[in-house]
């Protein structure tokens, strides 16, 4: 059993040469429909992969727009999702503001799961 990213092994779930048995976000992905997400069952569980761009934390504020302006253009060029669907990606973009907040979501979402795991560095 494993955990892998999609973008892995997705042709080797459909080709049969791996069993999916659940998808970890929060809902189905297009290219499976049939195979569960494991939040279906048990909805506090869901665990993504995801990308950021980020800046150094003094970076000015109208120059932080400039660039999450620039980068949710590119996003949201056709060839660009093209590649990125190719890649079972899901281009998001959005503003310095929001990817703080997306933050700030999935640190107290891991942080749940450390202190219930007990988990210390070693």
């Amino acid at each position: 059993m494993m955990f892998d990213n999609l973008g892995n092994s997705l042709p080797l779930v459909q080709e049969r040469k791996l069993k999916g048995l659940a998808v970890t976000s929060d809902k189905r992905v297009p290219e499976l429909p049939d195979l569960p997400a494991i939040a279906e069952t048990y909805p506090e569980v869901q665990a993504t992969s995801w990308f950021a761009i980020v800046a150094p934390p003094k970076t000015p504020p109208a120059i932080a727009q400039k660039l999450s302006q620039a980068f949710a253009e590119i996003l949201r060029e056709p060839e660009i999702q093209r590649r990125w669907r190719e890649m079972t990606l899901t281009p998001v973009g959005g503003t310095p503001e929001e990817i703080a907040a997306f933050f700030k979501v999935e640190t107290a979402r891991w942080r749940r799961v450390i202190v219930a795991g007990g988990i210390k560095p070693e």
